[in-house]
């Protein structure tokens, strides 16, 4: 099985961002609330020394180009086991505010996820600086083909593919996710390979860019609509000088709501009552969307935690995941 993860969208006040005065209360009728999570900070740079697991760097899985014209190997971090034990697969895409994509962090959870059975890979994608959304999508994409194509060498199981993305790697979470089938998205190597995945974990992302600030004060969610705010430069382009709110047409197409149907994988979402980067109430679009479409999905709301706080590494955290992933990859 493959699992893909994505991870943080924006640090709260980066970015030419404003800090929000205010956050409205989080809609928990439809979710589950998670209480009294550890705030305590785990980092990793290599993998224990004692682990059955091995961390392979630096692996290139696509070859394409920059916005510029400028050539770009795509790389992923993967985590592989010494035996040869067949393991569904999970592909994390990592977050950064759609400017930066560090395949190497939150390997404290990505190695959790490995334990449980999984083969990790971390992937680069194309950010503002680079491309669009659109490029990253299929970045994504390729990365599951890529790992389907050397499913053996991985030690995975071809057929047990999730996708696991926290903020703007839970964008693209999204995105993946409701695009299964989608050929708008398929680009680069072993086109012959599905890029469909079985499940997807999407933590703080966003659904509709058009409100992502919907729960914040006027001034903060203005903010969003700027030329210089990244969430409209991921849309239409770095020197576009285009906010999220211009061309609806265009940005339509960038918001994974607008995908949703009832051949979507199962969906495990997550959002923090005080994150002061991305909305609350963007994982709840989406949320409901599916629940509307009857693709099975589950939202859990972290009491008191932020954007990309210490509390989406809880145990808690962890073992949800991990059972929503038994549930659907390890049938």
């Amino acid at each position: 099985m493959v699992v893909i993860s994505v991870s943080t969208y924006a640090q709260g006040g980066s970015n030419g961002l404003l800090m929000p005065k205010f956050i409205k209360p989080a809609d928990i009728s439809t979710s589950i609330v998670l209480t009294d999570l550890s705030k305590e900070r785990h980092f990793f740079r290599e993998l224990p020394a004692d682990s059955e697991m091995s961390l392979l760097k630096d692996v290139v899985f696509h070859e394409s180009k920059s916005i510029d014209g400028d050539p770009m190997s795509l790389k992923m971090d993967v985590i592989t086991y010494k035996d040869d034990k067949i393991r569904p697969c999970v592909v994390y895409v990592i977050g950064g505010g759609f400017s930066f994509a560090a395949k190497e962090r939150n390997l404290y959870d990505r190695y959790e996820i490995a334990k449980a059975g999984y083969v990790v890979a971390s992937v680069q994608y194309h950010v503002i600086s680079t491309g669009i959304y659109s490029d990253a999508v299929k970045d994504v994409k390729a990365a599951i083909r890529y790992m389907r194509a050397n499913a053996k060498e991985y030690g995975i199981d071809p057929e047990n593919i999730a996708v696991w993305g926290e903020s703007a790697g839970g964008y693209l979470t999204a995105m993946v996710g409701t695009t299964n089938g989608v050929k708008d998205f398929e680009e680069g190597e072993n086109l012959d390979q599905s890029s469909d995945v079985k499940a997807a974990i999407d933590v703080y992302g966003l659904s509709d860019l058009t409100k992502i600030g919907a729960d914040y004060d006027e001034e903060a969610a203005n903010a969003h609509f700027t030329v210089i705010s990244p969430d409209g430069q991921f849309v239409h382009g770095k020197n576009s000088g285009l906010t999220s709110l211009d061309k609806p047409e265009v940005v339509a197409k960038a918001n994974p709501i607008n995908y949703v149907d009832k051949n979507d994988p199962p969906f495990l979402l997550f959002h923090g009552t005080q994150d002061m980067a991305v909305s609350p109430s963007q994982t709840l679009l989406l949320h409901n969307a599916l629940r509307e479409h009857s693709v099975p999905s589950t939202r859990y709301v972290l009491d008191g935690a932020g954007h990309a706080t210490a509390e989406f590494s809880d145990p808690q955290v962890i073992n949800i995941i991990v059972d929503f992933l038994n549930e659907h990859l390890k049938q």
